[in-house]
């Protein structure tokens, strides 16, 4: 089967996005009395309480929409203004093992708006692209399947010492979605919020990461039955290095 032409070009879009990050964000960051997290790097390793149904305007009927509630296993990866994220898990839909998948990522930059060190207030800007793939009860084709690209915003407050960094943060990202099976696309809306409690002086290496995350993910597709809601939260734990 050929490639179609709308995921070849996310799938640019998205390692453009990668490759670009870092000489973007240094830009941004000329203000003598804000030191950003460029020199941050950590890995970590979480859970997800994540509840994916559809919405109202969804088609299809109710025994043949994806319905779970399910814990999510996570791993994910930050460097600088840039993270990467992703789960997977299994549910039980019409008495079958369906399993599911997310990935996603976000790369930008964070603009000071108000306050000096060690308090301020930020304004992050973000270009996000996302991933997610949840199995139905009829062919492949009718699986969840869908991937976003877009751009976001929001508020960010930070506190931070030489040894210890606190962050509390929440945006909200507009993306373009299409179908990874089909020829249908539309738009995703989410709204994305963590609080991040970086300690420089425990733990092993660089120090220790705590964190809990929020994600609230609508789609309104072409083809309405692929019009879904997803609710994610839960806790992480990483390592610096």
């Amino acid at each position: 089967m050929k490639r179609k032409p709308q995921a070849s070009a996310l799938i640019l879009l998205f390692v453009l996005m990668v490759g670009s990050y870092l000489p973007v964000s240094a830009q941004y960051y000329d203000q003598k009395d804000y030191s950003p997290l460029d020199d941050v790097r950590y890995i970590a390793v979480g859970v997800a309480n994540r509840e994916f149904v559809p919405r109202p305007t969804n088609s299809l009927s109710d025994s043949l929409t994806i319905r779970y509630n399910r814990i999510m296993p996570m791993i994910s990866f930050r460097q600088g203004g840039g993270e990467l994220m992703f789960g997977y898990s299994t549910y039980e839909l019409s008495g079958s093992s369906k399993s599911t998948i997310f990935f996603g990522g976000r790369f930008g930059t964070e603009v000071p708006i108000a306050g000096r060190r060690p308090s301020v207030l930020l304004f992050p800007l973000q270009l996000s692209a996302d991933y997610t793939k949840a199995e139905g009860v009829g062919p492949s084709k009718e699986d969840f399947n869908i991937a976003s690209v877009g751009i976001g915003a929001g508020l960010k407050y930070r506190y931070y010492t030489s040894s210890i960094d606190i962050s509390v943060g929440i945006e909200e990202l507009a993306q373009y979605s299409t179908e990874g099976i089909g020829i249908g696309s539309g738009f995703s809306a989410s709204t994305v919020g963590d609080a991040v409690v970086l300690l420089k002086d425990i733990g092993v290496l660089d120090g220790t990461v705590i964190g809990y995350r929020f994600r609230l993910q609508t789609w309104s597709m072409s083809e309405s039955k692929f019009n879904y809601r997803c609710v994610s939260h839960g806790p992480y734990l990483g390592i610096m290095f």
